[in-house]
Protein backbone atom coordinates (compact mmCIF):
# COMPACT_ATOMS: atom_id res chain seq x y z
CA UNK A 1 0.00 0.00 0.00
CA UNK A 2 3.10 2.77 0.64
CA UNK A 3 4.23 1.97 -2.82
CA UNK A 4 0.99 2.89 -4.12
CA UNK A 5 0.94 6.05 -1.71
CA UNK A 6 4.46 7.01 -3.05
CA UNK A 7 3.58 6.49 -6.74
CA UNK A 8 0.01 8.77 -5.99
CA UNK A 9 2.18 11.75 -4.56
CA UNK A 10 4.26 11.61 -7.36
CA UNK A 11 0.74 11.61 -9.98
CA UNK A 12 -0.30 14.59 -8.19
CA UNK A 13 3.18 16.71 -8.61
CA UNK A 14 3.13 15.44 -12.52
CA UNK A 15 -0.61 16.43 -12.78
CA UNK A 16 -0.87 19.59 -11.06
CA UNK A 17 2.33 21.13 -12.83
CA UNK A 18 2.36 19.21 -16.30
CA UNK A 19 0.71 21.67 -19.12
CA UNK A 20 -2.52 22.23 -18.24
CA UNK A 21 -5.14 20.27 -20.51
CA UNK A 22 -7.90 21.43 -22.91
CA UNK A 23 -10.94 22.43 -20.28
CA UNK A 24 -13.91 20.01 -20.68
CA UNK A 25 -16.16 20.69 -23.24
CA UNK A 26 -19.01 21.55 -20.34
CA UNK A 27 -17.04 24.19 -18.72
CA UNK A 28 -17.81 24.65 -14.97
CA UNK A 29 -15.85 27.09 -13.36
CA UNK A 30 -15.11 24.92 -10.33
CA UNK A 31 -13.53 22.10 -12.67
CA UNK A 32 -9.59 23.08 -11.38
CA UNK A 33 -10.82 22.82 -7.54
CA UNK A 34 -12.56 19.62 -8.13
CA UNK A 35 -9.71 17.84 -9.48
CA UNK A 36 -7.42 19.35 -6.53
CA UNK A 37 -10.11 17.76 -4.16
CA UNK A 38 -10.38 14.51 -5.54
CA UNK A 39 -6.26 14.19 -6.24
CA UNK A 40 -5.68 14.85 -2.36
CA UNK A 41 -8.55 12.76 -1.67
CA UNK A 42 -7.03 10.04 -2.69
CA UNK A 43 -4.04 10.85 -1.21
CA UNK A 44 -4.96 11.34 2.13
CA UNK A 45 -6.75 8.19 2.30
CA UNK A 46 -4.15 6.31 0.51
CA UNK A 47 -1.45 7.58 3.28
CA UNK A 48 -3.67 6.91 5.98
CA UNK A 49 -4.36 3.16 4.63
CA UNK A 50 -0.45 2.41 4.52
CA UNK A 51 -0.25 2.93 8.13
CA UNK A 52 0.86 6.57 8.90
CA UNK A 53 -0.10 8.32 11.83
CA UNK A 54 -3.09 11.10 11.40
CA UNK A 55 -1.28 13.83 12.16
CA UNK A 56 1.85 12.75 9.57
CA UNK A 57 -0.45 12.52 6.58
CA UNK A 58 -2.87 15.91 7.53
CA UNK A 59 0.83 18.07 7.50
CA UNK A 60 2.05 16.04 4.59
CA UNK A 61 -0.52 16.63 2.79
CA UNK A 62 -1.43 20.32 3.45
CA UNK A 63 2.15 21.32 2.34
CA UNK A 64 1.42 19.25 -0.64
CA UNK A 65 -1.24 21.17 -1.36
CA UNK A 66 0.54 24.58 -0.49
CA UNK A 67 4.04 23.47 -2.61
CA UNK A 68 1.91 22.40 -5.51
CA UNK A 69 -0.03 25.60 -5.80
CA UNK A 70 3.33 28.15 -5.29
CA UNK A 71 4.54 26.06 -8.06
CA UNK A 72 2.31 26.31 -10.25
CA UNK A 73 2.45 30.18 -10.10
CA UNK A 74 6.20 29.55 -10.81
CA UNK A 75 5.52 27.62 -14.10
CA UNK A 76 6.31 28.52 -17.54
CA UNK A 77 3.34 27.32 -18.95
CA UNK A 78 -0.65 28.74 -17.82
CA UNK A 79 -0.66 27.50 -14.49
CA UNK A 80 -1.99 29.88 -11.65
CA UNK A 81 -1.73 29.79 -8.09
CA UNK A 82 -4.95 30.01 -6.69
CA UNK A 83 -6.24 29.98 -2.52
CA UNK A 84 -9.65 28.22 -3.46
CA UNK A 85 -7.60 25.28 -5.01
CA UNK A 86 -5.53 25.36 -1.94
CA UNK A 87 -8.69 25.24 0.15
CA UNK A 88 -10.56 22.29 -2.05
CA UNK A 89 -6.86 20.64 -1.48
CA UNK A 90 -7.05 20.51 2.39
CA UNK A 91 -11.19 19.82 2.76
CA UNK A 92 -10.25 17.01 -0.28
CA UNK A 93 -7.17 15.79 1.94
CA UNK A 94 -9.34 15.66 5.67
CA UNK A 95 -12.17 13.66 3.79
CA UNK A 96 -9.61 11.21 2.45
CA UNK A 97 -7.71 10.91 5.78
CA UNK A 98 -11.47 10.35 7.33
CA UNK A 99 -12.52 8.10 5.01
CA UNK A 100 -9.09 6.13 5.35
CA UNK A 101 -9.59 5.98 9.22
CA UNK A 102 -12.94 4.77 8.74
CA UNK A 103 -12.88 2.11 5.91
CA UNK A 104 -9.59 0.33 7.28
CA UNK A 105 -11.83 -1.50 9.79
CA UNK A 106 -14.54 -2.64 7.55
CA UNK A 107 -12.28 -3.26 4.38
CA UNK A 108 -9.51 -5.41 6.40
CA UNK A 109 -11.76 -6.54 9.25
CA UNK A 110 -9.41 -5.27 12.08
CA UNK A 111 -7.59 -1.65 13.73
CA UNK A 112 -4.95 0.08 11.81
CA UNK A 113 -2.24 0.15 14.52
CA UNK A 114 -2.17 3.45 14.81
CA UNK A 115 -6.12 3.77 16.07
Amino acid sequence: MRALAVGWTLVIFVLLWMPPPPPPELVWPWWDSLVHFCLLTAFGGLWTWAGRRGAWVLVAGVLLGAITEIGQGLLPWERHTSLGDFAFDVLGLAIGWLLGRGLWPRALGSRPPWW
